[in-house]
């Protein structure tokens, strides 16, 4: 009986020892399988030989461009403006360097503190370089990010001079807000002839100041007057009656009036200047620069309404080329967006950017370099950044921002660029003028 008794307990013993062999096989497995998952297609490729047969799968490696925008959110509109140009582009432009170029999107939801982590998610992917975004201060998030990974980034329509004051790798696709005044003084007074003034912004609206600054120091200078700016006011946002302002300026008959103000305020103090039959020269912000806005004027044929456009004044070939593409892809009911041509813009100089920057280093002498005595840290770590983009076929973010530095006379779909060693564009202002409902040729100020 005892025998009987043992013989059981050694069958059962027997029976859990190969249940834990096979759970310590199954166990290592899993682990092998984890290791591989972990350490990327390369190791799987060669387990899959090893012990599966077959041949890996060969992924040529791609240049990245960020596409960091407000894809949700209170700006949506604004960024999937943007978006919508660098696609166009990108469908154009698909390949550089013989590679293709990946684009990585990254939505930061038009709220900064959503963008502190987007930008961690995207910088790590290492793109060569980023394009956007729109809102002042979602770019502004982004500059130390650019700076701490060297990585070039392009604002598309953001102008504030703090992204790029000190920042040595933002840069800019549109012409600056203070260009924008000087532009419209010069076009008040050398095309429509008028000669007083008065200046309105939004009270803490700060991204206008330099606008309305440069403008009146354009025209007292321009005029040799200061008498010609007869009113410098600010109002609230939320203002709804503008009758004292208007009467105040019919009785210091004010030929013009500058409203660095949003469209929408602009709209309901125009139309209150009508109502008042007062009708000198409005002038506005690139801001107004909108489908909805410029049928607004066009329905109001008792006013003069000027302001800026991001559009060439004269059409390039490439804007012809931007605008066969949107109408291939959305048709001819909505036109595009003055945001979508300059994003068009802002990769063709990244694709540019990137083809120069790899020629550059291709020219540099490798050998004499590193035949020079005793370099310095400096020079040891150019040395490597150009061995390394020669063998990778990819430049560095350095290389691109340099290359970027130097792009002149670059002919975009809004114009004629050159950064002329900076990083902020160089380009001509196009005013756009509407008169007795009608829109006149644009207006041109280098």
């Amino acid at each position: 009986m005892r025998k009987n008794i043992f013989t059981k307990q050694s069958n059962r013993s027997e029976r859990r020892s190969k249940a834990g062999f096979r759970m310590i096989c199954l166990v290592l497995i899993l682990c092998m399988v984890c290791g591989f998952t972990l350490s990327g297609c390369t190791t799987y490729d060669n387990f899959k030989i090893a012990y599966l047969g077959g041949s890996p799968e060969v992924q040529e490696p791609t240049i990245k461009i960020g596409v960091y925008e407000p894809l949700s959110g209170e700006y949506k509109q604004y960024g999937t403006d943007e978006s919508v140009g660098i696609e166009l582009a990108h469908e154009l432009y698909p390949e550089v360097l013989g590679k293709k170029v990946e684009l990585i999107y990254a939505d930061n939801r038009s709220n900064m503190y959503d963008a502190e982590t987007t930008l961690s998610e995207l910088m790590s992917q290492s793109p060569s370089v980023v394009l956007g975004s729109y809102g002042e201060v979602l770019s502004l998030v982004a500059t130390d990010y650019m700076v701490a990974s060297s990585t070039p980034a392009i604002t598309i329509t953001c102008t504030n001079p703090l992204i790029t004051t000190n920042n040595d790798f933002y840069f800019t696709a549109s012409f600056s807000l203070a260009k924008q005044g000087a532009a419209l003084a010069d076009f008040a007074v050398d095309a429509l002839n008028k000669t007083s003034f008065a200046t309105f912004k939004i009270i803490s609206d700060d991204s206008v100041t330099d606008t309305v600054k440069r403008f009146r120091s354009r025209v007292i200078k321009k005029l040799e007057d200061e008498n010609a700016i007869k009113g410098t006011y600010e109002i609230k946002a939320d203002a709804v009656d503008y009758t004292s302002y208007i009467e105040q300026l019919k009785n210091n008959e004010v030929e013009s009036i500058l409203l660095a103000i949003p469209p929408a305020v602009a709209q309901n103090f125009i139309t209150q200047c009508i109502q008042l039959e007062y009708f000198p020269q409005f002038l506005g912000t690139r801001d107004w620069d909108t489908e909805e806005f410029a049928k607004f004027v066009t329905s109001n044929p008792d006013i003069s309404v000027s302001y800026p456009s991001v559009q060439a004044a004269e059409a390039t070939d490439t804007y012809q080329t931007f605008m066969d593409a949107y109408t291939q892809r959305y048709g001819t009911a909505t036109p595009p967006s003055g945001a979508a041509a300059a994003a068009f813009d802002a990769y063709l100089l990244a694709i540019k950017a990137i083809e120069n920057a790899y020629e550059n280093v291709k020219n540099v002498d490798l050998e004499e370099l590193k035949a020079t005595p005793d370099p310095d840290a400096k020079l040891k770590a150019e040395i490597q950044a150009y061995e390394a983009t020669l063998e990778t076929g990819i430049p560095s973010g350095t290389q691109i921002r340099d290359a970027l530095k130097a792009i002149d006379d670059f002919e975009g779909a809004t114009g004629v660029l050159s950064y002329d060693g900076n990083t902020e564009v160089s380009k001509n202002v196009t005013i756009l003028h509407f008169f007795m409902g009608e829109q006149l040729a644009p207006y041109s100020i280098g």
